[in-house]
């Protein structure tokens, strides 16, 4: 496969390094961006003082809001060309009537228009372009339980896996042997990879049972491997428990007919029973299909299968069972590091011989893998990274990431310039005071970075959230939902606050200090979560169905109910009356935090593949595309090869 370039960025950048300092330098010293990117928290849109949205734009900023619609202002954000109204609002300034509009209305502020160029610039291009013609399509049996997003993804990474795979093997001159499945899940990808035309051998390895569990049955369904069959001779299985005693065993004694259980099976079907260990197993009547006539004694009994069917069974080809195969081994294991050679000796050493004659001693040093994962949650893709660095065995690494929120912080809190936008909340507190080594960043260059607030590159919790938006999918009724539905649940925020049940925040004066989190109401914060669909029809049906989950809450809910037992419908509509206008500005607000956050998740992978680069042993890595974004947004993988 064609090397791709090293990061997917925009042709003004010379190469990567140049593009890296920049995005670093503009994500540390615009207070702007760091403040839609982890200075703000929608809950305390309503409820703050002085104002969050005062607070973020300035008087400008907000006049040109309010002349316009918010789906025109997301099509400004998002698509449209940025150079001419840039060109355009630097001679409107120049002038002295400034006289050109833009949609009908106020013209788009320059400072603005600069934001908006700049978090453009630095996002890493998602276009994914297809390296073979055709779409690839995935038998049946194997995509069974995938909806149309798994189905588009699992069909282009194993394609190129496959691809990449057979790249290595050239640059190395030896063929990968295992590809290792991070955190398999269901297995949708390692069964498409150990089936024709891949037939790789995976090593799924996955921390939940009944995971493992639901992927082996549908391996067997995909002809990947054999359903157990468990057959019970039932005439000695009740042998066995003394039901009947055959008179040529001991302990034999006579039974009336009426005391003897029917050797039969009700309705000639299969007796569910339990064997010795609890487990559950089917016993089948031996004699079920079996028919014997007058004179046929000791002749080949008659089955009861119609000549038409055992003829087609006779005749049917083996093409199935001669087609060749990968394998599937899974581990249950809990993946808290990047190391994997123990898993991989034990993999190896437990393979079968082709000659059982010629005794072999196989160590993990003959297995050559490849570390694969499909969306990856938190920490868990920084271990499939690090396994290509800490593990001899380890060859290459294709690696797609999700969940940035679950990634841990490894250098501490960061700082905002203005404070008074951000809550103080446990969960904050506590990711920012976690400097677990696993975390973010993971390369020496983002731990080292210098800016004016200190060192090091830091994330915190709502930025990394933040960033698992994708707002180049949205349309109308999409984004317009979402707005509602934050607009519902900052708005009950409101109502909590003025009822008591929630504390008024305070301007914080630190916000990862002792007592940030001192009271029990900070400590425990009310979680609604997520609701039905049917919850949002109207905020008065969102209030009932999020007050009444919010009243099982065990620190809090007997509180809730209290103070919100007499809260009538007329009280609810009133409260949306009164701050209904709010909502435009908070969707402003979402527009602009979703938009921004684009560069969040490229400072994500860019620390990803510049901790690739800075180590010895890794002879390329680059980052690319792999899927479309509009079926899956997040579609960037990280690939590493071993020298």
């Amino acid at each position: 496969m064609p090397r791709p370039q090293t990061l997917p960025i925009s042709d003004e950048w010379p190469d990567p390094d140049t593009y890296v300092d920049a995005l670093l330098t503009f994500a540390t010293s615009s207070d702007l961006f760091r403040h839609l990117c982890g200075g703000v928290h929608m809950h305390d849109f309503l409820i703050r003082e002085p104002d969050v949205y005062e607070s973020l734009f300035s008087e400008e900023w907000r006049a040109f809001f309010e002349h316009h619609d918010v789906q025109d202002l997301l099509q400004l954000f998002l698509r449209d060309d940025l150079q001419p109204l840039l060109d355009q609002g630097k001679v409107n300034n120049s002038s002295q009537d400034g006289g050109h509009t833009w949609r009908g209305g106020a013209f788009p502020p320059v400072d603005l228009l600069e934001y908006l160029q700049q978090i453009r610039r630095f996002s890493l291009r998602r276009d994914f372009h297809a390296p073979q013609p055709g779409k690839p399509t995935l038998p049946r049996q194997i995509a069974v339980g995938m909806n149309v997003k798994k189905h588009h993804e699992v069909a282009h990474f194993s394609r190129y896996v496959d691809t990449l795979c057979n790249t290595v093997d050239e640059q190395r001159g030896e063929d990968i042997t295992h590809v290792v499945d991070f955190g398999s899940g269901q297995s949708y990808l390692g069964r498409t990879l150990a089936s024709p035309p891949y037939n790789k051998h995976i090593v799924a390895i996955e921390r939940k049972h009944q995971f493992i569990s639901g992927a082996k049955g549908m391996d067997v369904y995909a002809k990947l491997t054999e359903k157990e069959k468990k057959v019970v001779n039932l005439y000695n299985k009740r042998a066995l428990i003394g039901k009947i005693r055959p008179k040529n065993m001991p302990g034999y004694q006579e039974e009336s007919e009426a005391t003897q259980d029917p050797i039969g099976v009700t309705n000639g079907g299969p007796l569910d029973t339990a064997d010795e260990n609890g487990d559950e197993g089917t016993m089948i009547n031996i004699f079920r299909d079996i028919s014997l006539m007058p004179g046929e004694m000791g002749d080949a009994p008659r089955r009861k299968i119609a000549d038409k069917a055992e003829a087609e069974i006779e005749a049917k080809p083996e093409v199935e069972e001669n087609k060749p195969r990968g394998v599937m081994d899974y581990i249950e294991h809990e993946i808290k590091d990047g190391y994997l050679e123990p898993i991989i000796k034990d993999v190896v050493a437990a393979e079968p011989q082709e000659n059982a004659a010629e005794p072999t001693n196989k160590t993990s040093d003959d297995a050559r893998v490849m570390v694969v994962s499909l969306h990856s949650c938190g920490n868990l893709l920084h271990h499939g990274v690090r396994s290509l660095v800490l593990n001899p065995s380890v060859k290459a690494i294709a690696m797609i990431g999700c969940c940035y929120n679950l990634v841990t912080e490894r250098l501490g809190p960061a700082t905002y310039k203005l404070p008074i936008l951000r809550s103080t909340h446990p969960r904050l507190t506590k990711d920012a005071i976690a400097y677990d080594a696993h975390g973010f960043p993971m390369s020496k260059r983002l731990e080292d970075f210098d800016h004016d607030s200190g060192k090091g590159v830091k994330l915190n919790i709502t930025a990394r959230s933040q960033s698992l938006q994708a707002p180049y999918n949205w349309d109308r009724e999409s984004s317009e939902n979402f707005f509602t539905r934050h607009f519902y649940r900052t708005l009950l925020q409101r109502i909590l606050v003025d009822r008591g049940v929630v504390e008024k925040p305070s301007v914080p004066t630190d916000l990862y200090g002792p007592n940030s989190t001192a009271t029990k109401k900070a400590a425990h914060p009310l979680i609604v979560g997520s609701l039905r669909k049917s919850a949002f029809v109207s905020f008065q049906t969102y209030a009932r169905a999020a007050l009444t989950k919010l009243g099982r809450d065990p620190n809090h809910g007997e509180e809730v109910k209290s103070k919100m037992a007499d809260l009538t419908d007329e009280e609810l509509d009133q409260y949306v009356a009164k701050y209904w206008h709010r909502k435009k500005h908070l969707g402003v607000v979402w527009s602009l935090m979703s938009f921004s956050a684009v560069i969040v998740e490229a400072i994500i992978v860019v620390d990803r593949w510049q901790f690739l680069r800075e180590h010895d042993n890794v002879q390329d890595c680059w980052v690319e595309p792999v899927f479309d974004y509009s079926e899956s947004p997040r579609n960037l993988a990280v690939i590493g090869i071993k020298k």
